[in-house]
């Protein structure tokens, strides 16, 4: 299914997604080696963001439980970096799918310069209207891509179709806390880097009650596990980087909907720090 046969809406809002992604691809290859994710600092200890990365990727093998065995969903796999990461370290089969073009072929060269072509395939794909018939998968995950679905409920419960009973997800996510918390400042920045991502399906994603989205979708046994502050220090990182260039593209006239890659390292690094924005593990079983 391609993005714009879901109506005009789903249309206009695959096409922020794209503008978004294509605006800010260069900066997740200098800044992340391409991957479009948080990094994972263990406790008490200082290391580099490369490590901190391959430790997340662990953590997703790890909450899933991946054998070679198994048939994997990375929904929302950008360049490959998680599918080809698990696929060489855990001997499992990865499909990977996004809806932005320009990710397939950057995402296949990687898997083979990994040399797990063989047990990896990238393809054009909306991750609520997939392709794949019932059952398919032993596991799905996603690391940060929810938040981009304009249909987070739909979604979700395309997610559970193609997995196996019985089988595992571990979503890697943002939550937000109620409005009500948030001062009118703090809730008008939120929404203007929202809009700039095109990251619509935020608002369903709530501190508390984010569970209960998952088992209206069908999971069984979900569980959540906050790890912000082992997602900060990445987090502070691209937020150093980022400050003068966000004060200097959006005062005074606060542009930060124009620039989202900016401000989202930014207002985010504001929000977490307050319990605004938590980073979580979502796990949970069919």
């Amino acid at each position: 299914m391609s993005p714009t046969d879901s109506g005009k809406d789903t249309g206009e809002h695959f096409s922020r997604l794209r503008h978004y992604f294509a605006r800010s691809e260069r900066n997740y290859e200098l800044m992340l080696g391409g991957a479009k994710h948080f990094g994972y600092h263990p406790d008490g200890r200082k290391v580099s963001e490369r490590v901190a990365q391959d430790l997340l990727h662990d953590l997703v093998a790890e909450r899933l439980g991946l054998t070679a065995q198994d048939h994997v969903l990375d929904a929302g796999c950008g360049q490959g970096v998680v599918a080809s990461y698990l696929a060489r370290k855990t001997g499992c089969t990865v499909d990977g799918i996004t809806v932005l073009d320009f990710e397939v072929p950057k995402a296949q060269a990687r898997a083979k310069a990994a040399g797990v072509e063989g047990r990896t395939c990238f393809q054009l794909m909306d991750y609520s209207a997939t392709s794949f018939t019932d059952a398919t998968f032993d596991a799905v995950y996603t690391t940060e891509t929810l938040s981009h679905s304009p249909d987070i409920r739909q979604t979700l419960r395309e997610l559970h179709r193609v997995l196996k009973p019985g089988g595992r997800v571990a979503f890697f996510e943002y939550s937000i806390a109620e409005t009500k918390a948030f001062t009118p400042r703090e809730w008008a920045l939120y929404e203007r880097v929202a809009r700039g991502s095109a990251m619509v399906g935020l608002k369903e994603f709530r501190n508390d009650r984010f569970h209960l989205v998952m088992e209206e979708a069908g999971f069984q046994g979900v569980k959540t596990e906050d790890i912000t502050a082992n997602m900060m220090p990445s987090l502070a990182r691209l937020q150093r980087f980022a400050l003068l260039p966000y004060y200097l593209a959006t005062w005074p006239f606060g542009r930060q909907e124009q620039n989202p890659n900016r401000s989202a390292a930014v207002v985010y690094h504001a929000l977490v720090r307050k319990g605004l924005v938590r980073y979580n593990i979502f796990t949970a079983q069919k």
